[in-house]
């Protein structure tokens, strides 16, 4: 699973700059055009584009460590997991083989969302 973490990394990576830049065309650098209030505050408090990086790279840190330390957790079956709340039924599932691959939904479900949002700018821009 480390190709997994790699290539969700890059795709994180990618998608996080290109929504960025995209961001950054498409507000001019307007800090009250970003709707996400964590970013509009740390576009106001650093810049424009410090704040975008800054924030990008927090959720990308974050998911990055729920995926590394989550795939290893998962694959032991680690005893605290047994204490996370989940229906009898996902219990189950997740005992029933290797599920060590759902660590990731984090990092590629955001690195989808951004890029998303930067389609939906280049769409915008586009448009003109």
């Amino acid at each position: 699973m480390r190709r997994a973490l790699l290539m969700g990394t890059g795709f994180y990576a990618l998608a996080a700059a290109a929504d960025a830049a995209l961001t950054l065309a498409g507000t001019g650098g307007d800090v009250s055009l970003e709707g996400n209030p964590f970013l509009r505050a740390a576009m106001s408090r650093c810049g424009p584009g410090a704040g975008l990086f800054l924030g990008k790279a927090a959720a990308g840190v974050v998911c990055w460590l729920v995926a590394r330390w989550g795939e290893d957790e998962i694959r032991r079956r680690a005893p605290w997991l047994a204490r996370v709340p989940m229906t009898p039924w996902t219990r189950a599932w997740l005992a029933s083989g290797d599920r060590s691959w759902i660590a990731f939904i984090p990092l590629y479900g955001v690195a989808l969302a951004q890029s998303a949002g930067a389609l939906s700018w280049a769409f915008l821009l586009a448009r003109g």
